[in-house]
């Protein structure tokens, strides 16, 4: 059996994932968003996220093209119309992230990597869920994901907030909102739901923290009074091992928090 020796990854995580299966070796393109592992930092950058060149794709003679979620569709079409083998990942929730992991060993040649990269994250989730337990206070919390509309954060993120100890506040929409327009919420809704906390990562857009405590109603909210409203990092929207970081990170905020009350 032959296996791609020429892999294109305009998903920014892809190429940890391979790193860690021991194929960095055989990726030929990144994306431009792609910030790990350091030695990928190497690899020719051939596209942003939504956008890229077929043509400067084409040039490296992918055997596969590895890419994620609804926004890259257009760009996925292009390269099957250009006849290239494509893996289209579309991940929703956190336990998606060990199916993509088995698929991407299996494609590679390395399932056995793949499931002891799958026991190690989950034993660090287990961790974590520990801690979880011994929290005092589980907060309230809004992710924001993105302002115009203001959007909540996808299945993953909501995940990750249960795991690290919070309540997300708008869990049932993130969970059933597979596409971005589903997750949208108002002012009202977020007014609504009094979080203690607030989280935002603005999708690759820095967060502006005076703009959102200035909002009309919004003084009312626990989390602004408290001055509880925190930008985290963007790995939380890349879909790959980064995301125990994240993990990490909330945890740690829900722990300062659960300390003060």
């Amino acid at each position: 059996m032959s296996f791609p020796n020429r892999i294109v990854c305009l998903a920014a995580e892809t190429p940890e994932i391979l790193h860690r299966l021991g194929v960095l070796d055989k990726v030929a393109g990144i994306s431009a968003y792609t910030t790990r592992p350091e030695e990928a930092l190497r690899i020719p950058k051939v596209s942003g996220f939504k956008f890229g060149s077929v043509e400067r794709i084409m040039r490296l003679n992918p055997d596969l093209v590895i890419l994620t979620s609804g926004v890259q569709k257009e760009l996925a079409m292009s390269l099957a119309a250009a006849g290239v083998t494509l893996l289209h990942f579309n991940p929703h929730r956190l336990t998606d992230l060990f199916d993509e992991i088995r698929l991407l060993g299996n494609v590679v040649g390395k399932p056995e990597e793949a499931e002891r990269l799958n026991d190690e994250i989950q034993s660090k989730l287990y961790l974590i869920e520990e801690q979880r337990n011994a929290l005092s206070v589980h907060p309230r919390v809004y992710f924001e994901e993105w302002m115009d509309p203001f959007m909540c954060g996808t299945g993953w993120v909501s995940d990750l907030i249960t795991i690290a100890g919070g309540r997300d506040v708008f869990r049932e929409r993130s969970l059933t909102g597979r596409s971005a327009i589903d997750r949208v919420v108002t002012d009202d809704d977020i007014i609504e739901a009094q979080p203690d906390i607030v989280l935002a990562s603005w999708c690759g857009k820095p967060f502006d923290k005076a703009s959102f405590v200035s909002r009309t109603g919004f003084s009312e909210i626990p989390a602004v009074i408290h001055d509880e409203v925190h930008e985290v990092r963007s790995e939380i929207l890349q879909f790959g091992p980064m995301l125990l970081d994240s993990l990490k990170e909330l945890h740690a905020c829900f722990a300062r928090f659960a300390t003060k009350h």
